[in-house]
């Protein structure tokens, strides 16, 4: 069952009024981040890239460290030089104390979307950008719950399909939560993604939330059917390396710090160290 509900209201900043935050979600809404022209300049570099696009896939190019869909963190290997059109406003980005160094850029055909998904923890430094330009588009956010944890614990995930509970916050409404046997179904809000507007997540937002687009071809805006134009994206992070890798949120749940850190303790105590050197106790005397 699906629980809809109305976005909280954002504090508007009152000396830029383009600036919308939800400082309990950690999520911070840039309107206007770029010019239109730099939006056409954007649009005209991934068409030169990539000419022939599906009318009915994504299509991803990685700049900087190339995103690695069987980690879910960085490439160690491959790297592209990042172009002009991406380092021209990073200066302009809201923390200039983690600057972005992995960028994916993607294109959205009308009719396809992203299933619900939460980033990975700790392969990425915590803020994570998405800068939006072609169609504007609904984000749908819910407040991570059981299913999405069991989700995680797959045998194999895969970031293409899908690309905390703890001390986790309310869902950001005043519907409550509605729980069936041990599953709890939180309510979903959507968020319109404006062209040409940066959205940073943060703490829960960033952590403990899904995120999503619902893949359809026409959304409804004020009640009027609006069809979907092709939608731009570049997801920026800021890569870690070595003993960086960790997490410590308070969403365990969709952590996958702390999902290898359970698989670690499972293969511990399934096969105890003192078991194995009766394994091999036992082998030697067979051979002798």
């Amino acid at each position: 069952m699906t629980l809809k509900t109305l976005p909280p209201e954002p504090i508007i900043d009152p000396d830029n009024t383009k600036i919308h935050r939800w400082p309990d979600l950690g999520l911070t809404l840039i309107h206007d981040f770029i010019s239109p022209s730099e939006e056409a300049t954007m649009v005209a570099a991934f068409h030169a890239r990539d000419p022939d696009l599906n009318p009915k896939r994504r299509v991803s190019q990685h700049y900087g460290y190339h995103f690695d869909y069987t980690t879910f963190g960085a490439s160690e290997t491959e790297y592209s030089p990042i172009p002009d059109y991406i380092t021209a406003f990073l200066p302009r980005l809201p923390l200039q104390d983690c600057i972005p160094d992995q960028f994916t850029v993607q294109y959205y055909p009308p009719g396809t979307g992203i299933p619900p998904h939460v980033d990975t923890h700790s392969m990425f430094e915590e803020p994570l950008y998405s800068l939006s330009f072609g169609s504007a588009v609904p984000m749908t956010f819910r407040l991570a719950g059981p299913n999405d944890a069991r989700k995680m614990r797959l045998p194999r995930r895969s970031a293409m399909q899908s690309e905390g509970e703890g001390a986790a916050p309310p869902p950001p409404s005043s519907v409550s939560s509605q729980t069936g046997g041990d599953e709890t179904v939180h309510p979903s809000w959507d968020l319109m993604l404006p062209p040409r507007s940066l959205l940073l997540m943060m703490g829960p937002s960033r952590y403990g939330y899904t995120h999503a687009i619902r893949p359809r071809k026409n959304d409804v805006v004020d009640g009027v059917a609006v069809p979907r134009k092709g939608r731009y994206s570049i997801t920026m992070r800021k890569v870690r390396r070595g003993e960086q890798i960790k997490c410590d949120c308070p969403y365990p749940g969709v952590c996958d710090a702390r999902i290898r850190e359970e698989m670690a303790l499972a293969r511990a105590q399934a096969c105890p160290k003192g078991q194995d050197e009766n394994d091999k106790h036992t082998g030697e005397s067979a051979k002798s």
